[in-house]
């Protein structure tokens, strides 16, 4: 079987997937990439991917590429479409050929921007023109299936995918042993620090607590952004530098090691957070997770109340109450580790690279459409609205 994933450059969200591929005996794999990686990217340390693996056809680089990538293009048994030109796309369904479209969600600005003729152009070029061709979408996040739905394509042919970074499986007892030698509950956030990870929130949260009488815990967040300033202003003038530590960018690894350590990660992105990686890595880590509602992996990855805990993206009381559970119970801590770390397990590269191969034959064998898998990856991706968090809670 022959295989080819389109897209702009590959970079170490993708690198995990493709080695999985290039390990099948029966698949022929071929990373095509469609541009060169930006310096800013060189700059910042990124590695050039493209020319690091043998696996990998940079398009870009002469005729002869660009012909062989268009080769494949209508050849492959199976072709994963990502961040790539929509020329390739054309081609593929002028063959009527098996296709996934690998993405986030397309209206993370807002419902309402269907409406805008640009958009709505976008994603008709994207998706609606190919809804009675053999093209299905791999939902990058939980909102992509509702998304695309609200424009005209078929949810039934919207299957739930993400990110898979590198899962390393140490065994939990390990990892757990590890974080009980914090002399308070460690709290954690690594990443950038923009106005849409709402890292202040976390702050004000554990602010509330402080308030509250409850003190035994450290915050850390690792990271630079524009909302840095700001964060820093605020420790300052509540008095807070005992609880909360800044730390620079450190290197990958260093990172990883925090999370081993932390008790507790922290993600409270926006509905702008396609997927957030650091989920899948902090879960790993056997981090008891507190995540938003808004953050594209969470209702895929987390089981609210036994794998992780979600609360409504910006409500800052919410998020106390969520991490004043977890400080003030070592027990239930714990268990959302340990229940987080095992679930966490059927979201890797392997089981996606499985899952996607099976899914291609099925699809293959029955035109009707449909899947083999009733949960997890490559399962149906049911539309899930923005709000639907508050639904729950009403229900509850």
């Amino acid at each position: 079987m022959k295989v080819a994933f389109f897209s702009n450059f590959l970079n170490h969200h993708q690198l995990p997937l493709c080695r999985e591929f290039c390990k099948k005996k029966n698949v022929e794999f071929t990373f095509i990439a469609t541009e060169p990686i930006s310096q800013d990217r060189l700059d910042m340390g990124y590695a050039d991917m493209n020319k690091a693996y043998e696996f990998v056809l940079r398009a870009y680089e002469n005729d002869d590429s660009q012909r062989d990538a268009e080769k494949l293009a209508k050849e492959c048994d199976v072709m994963i479409f990502g961040a790539a030109p929509l020329s390739y796309l054309e081609v593929r369904m002028a063959e009527n050929r098996l296709t996934f479209y690998f993405c986030e969600r397309a209206l993370r600005k807002g419902y309402w921007r269907r409406f805008i003729p640009m958009t709505y152009k976008k994603i008709y070029n994207a998706y609606l023109r190919y809804k009675d061709k053999p093209l299905y979408v791999l939902g990058a996040s939980a909102y992509t299936s509702y998304d695309l739905k609200l424009c005209g394509f078929n949810e039934k042919k919207c299957f739930k995918w993400g990110y898979f970074p590198e899962i390393r499986g140490e065994h939990i007892d390990s990892l757990l042993e590890r974080k009980k030698g914090n002399e308070v509950v460690e709290i954690l956030y690594a990443g950038r620090l923009l106005h849409i990870k709402n890292v202040i929130d976390t702050v004000k949260a554990l602010d509330l607590l402080i308030q509250d009488g409850i003190k035994n815990f450290h915050f850390t967040i690792i990271g630079d952004g524009e909302q840095k300033p700001m964060i820093e202003a605020y420790v300052q003038e509540r008095s807070l530098q005992k609880y909360v530590t800044c730390l620079p960018f450190i290197p990958a690894e260093e990172v990883r090691k925090h999370m081993d350590k932390a008790d507790i990660y922290v993600f409270g992105s926006n509905f702008f957070e396609g997927w957030g990686a650091v989920v899948n890595e902090a879960m790993d880590s056997a981090c008891a997770m507190v995540v938003s509602h808004a953050v594209g992996s969470a209702p895929f990855l987390i089981k609210d109340g036994r794998s992780g805990l979600i609360y409504e993206c910006g409500k800052i009381k919410q998020l106390s109450n969520a991490l004043k559970k977890l400080i003030e119970d070592d027990l239930y801590r714990e268990t959302l580790a340990q229940k987080g770390n095992r679930d966490i397990g059927e979201w890797t590269a392997a089981v996606a690279c499985d899952r996607l191969l099976k899914l291609a034959h099925y699809l293959h064998d029955n035109e009707s459409g449909g899947t083999p898998f009733s949960d997890g990856v490559c399962s149906l991706a049911e539309p899930i609205k923005n709000n639907w968090i508050r639904k729950k809670s009403e229900n509850e």
